[in-house]
């Protein structure tokens, strides 16, 4: 990503994929959608859930409060509208002028008391559950007594042989007191059963709101160290730097598994990587990291000079997002023998990594030699000279980044052009007649671009997908590596000379042949 101005330029492939192949999401949209999610994560989501949560136990206790009070006025309403039912009927077949005998009042007895257990029965069996046995053998037991008092009251109305009108409402009173017993009776065990579902109901949510309260005290500590990681990250450069530092150091164990890499960054003037190589030809490396929103500055470059200078170590300067001052892409500089390699907006770019990593494989060659020769026949180079070779190998590197580049996109270019060449109504025609497979049922899972013609092929596709997460040579690496080019000097040449020296030599910088062997 690059920042210019009020405008943000973002190179990041995964990203720019992405929406190309979903064409439909607009970026500034789903990037105010994360900056929203991201303001509401850090200030209100405590209180968002705590509100939602409190709104849901206080619904659910008002829901049950409210129908435990239905529950207990429904029972008493139907207990007393049977009682009423029952005695108006009693009550009309007693003062009946067409029933005469004793057998059809008692038929009709029969019918109204049967009627009436079976009401009161209906209604115990719709509030009582069956798995409540103990209530419900109590409310049975009562309900049997009640019917055995009903049928004493009726055998004495009907062993009255003159309808006395006083002991008639005696007895119609007897059965109305019984009636309100047997209601009192029954509604003890049904309210204690109610009692008990209601206790076991608060229960239950007092556990709940426990239960809510203790997440409700992790999610506002989960969040408290978001925020702190958040705030760190973004005003703490401290913070920020050991981030990138760690993505540096993966880039680094990827193109270098088998040296040793060390976090010296606590420790005095060593930069913040050091590299020892398993190969002990090649040279140690000190790599600087910066990952400033602004360019880095002169007291950071002289600041990594001094450390390359305290420990007599080659150097690589890698700023993550800015430029630096003063300095181009790729510049070398060799002071006192040491490389110093400068590259600015390298976006974790890990080509640009190994390049640098290769300049210094070369150049700590040759100085080597240089300093080690001891020949007499000597050739004087000036310091102009060598630095305009360093200025053409550092655009030579810069050509050669932009020839990679434009091979890429050219290459691509070039697979799409491909992949839109089709047959599509012969080939649906082969398939649906079964004489060529569909390509659907070989297709990349990874890419979900290419398509093989069987399974081998794509077996080997998806060894080398770029998109397979477990093939750690990218395209990139890929074609660096074809394209990567060696300068060469001649055999009988050494460099011998310091650059930029501290302090001024009186004699001029040489440059040694050697002898061939052939000729000595």
């Amino acid at each position: 990503m690059e920042l210019d101005g009020n405008c943000i330029k973002i190179t990041d492939e995964t990203i720019v994929s992405y929406y190309k192949e979903n064409s439909n999401l607009d970026i500034v949209t789903m990037n105010h959608i994360f900056i929203e999610i991201l303001k509401s994560l850090s200030s209100n989501l405590s209180d968002t859930i705590n509100t939602s949560i409190s709104s849901k136990v206080l619904s659910m206790v008002t829901d049950i409060h409210s129908n435990l009070n239905s529950v207990k006025s429904d029972i008493i309403i139907r207990f007393h509208e049977s009682k009423k039912e029952y005695i108006e009927e009693i009550k009309n077949i007693m003062n009946s002028s067409i029933l005469t005998n004793n057998e059809k009042i008692n038929t009709f007895m029969e019918k109204s008391n049967d009627l009436l257990l079976t009401k009161t029965t209906l209604i115990i069996n719709d509030i009582v559950p069956k798995s409540q046995e103990k209530n419900y053998v109590q409310i049975e037991n009562c309900i049997k007594s009640f019917s055995s008092s009903i049928m004493q009251d009726t055998t004495k109305l009907l062993e009255l042989s003159n309808k006395d009108n006083n002991q008639n409402d005696a007895i119609m009173q007897n059965i109305d007191l019984q009636l309100s017993k047997m209601i009192t009776t029954i509604q003890q065990p049904i309210f204690s059963f109610i009692q008990s579902s209601e206790e076991r109901t608060n229960s239950g949510i007092q556990q709940i709101k426990d239960s809510f309260t203790m997440q409700q005290t992790m999610q506002q500590k989960l969040t408290g160290e978001l925020c702190e990681f958040l705030n760190k990250y973004k005003n703490n450069s401290s913070s920020k730097g050991n981030v990138s530092e760690a993505e540096l150091y993966y880039i680094l164990q990827s193109i270098m598994p088998s040296d040793e890499i060390i976090k010296v960054g606590n420790d005095t003037a060593t930069c913040d990587l050091r590299v020892n190589r398993m190969d002990k030809t090649k040279p140690s490396i000190l790599f600087e990291n910066k990952d400033y929103g602004r360019s880095v500055t002169t007291d950071e470059v002289k600041k990594f000079e001094r450390d390359i200078q305290t420990q007599k170590i080659h150097g690589v300067f890698v700023s993550q997002k800015s430029p630096i001052t003063f300095k181009n892409d790729f510049q070398i500089d060799i002071i006192n023998g040491l490389i110093h390699i400068y590259i600015p907006n390298a976006d974790y770019n890990i080509s640009k990594i190994k390049i640098a990593i290769d300049i210094i494989d070369s150049l700590s060659f040759k100085l080597l030699s240089l300093n080690c020769d001891n020949d007499e026949s000597e050739y004087s180079i000036s310091k102009e000279d060598m630095e305009e070779i360093s200025e053409e190998y550092r655009v030579f590197i810069s050509q050669k980044m932009q020839m990679m580049d434009t091979i890429k996109m050219v290459t691509k270019q070039l697979v799409d052009k491909l992949e839109d060449i089709q047959l599509p109504k012969l080939k649906k025609m082969f398939v649906r007649f079964g004489n060529i497979e569909n390509d659907n049922d070989f297709k990349c899972s990874l890419c979900n671009c290419w398509s093989g013609k069987n399974k081998a092929s794509l077996a080997a596709h998806i060894r080398n997908c770029k998109s397979n997460p477990k093939n750690k040579e990218t395209l990139e690496v890929i074609i660096e590596e074809k394209l990567n080019i060696v300068i060469e000097q001649p055999d009988n040449l050494v460099i011998q000379t310091n650059i930029l020296e501290t302090e001024p030599k009186t004699k001029s910088e040489k440059i040694k042949k050697v002898k061939s062997k052939s000729s000595s």
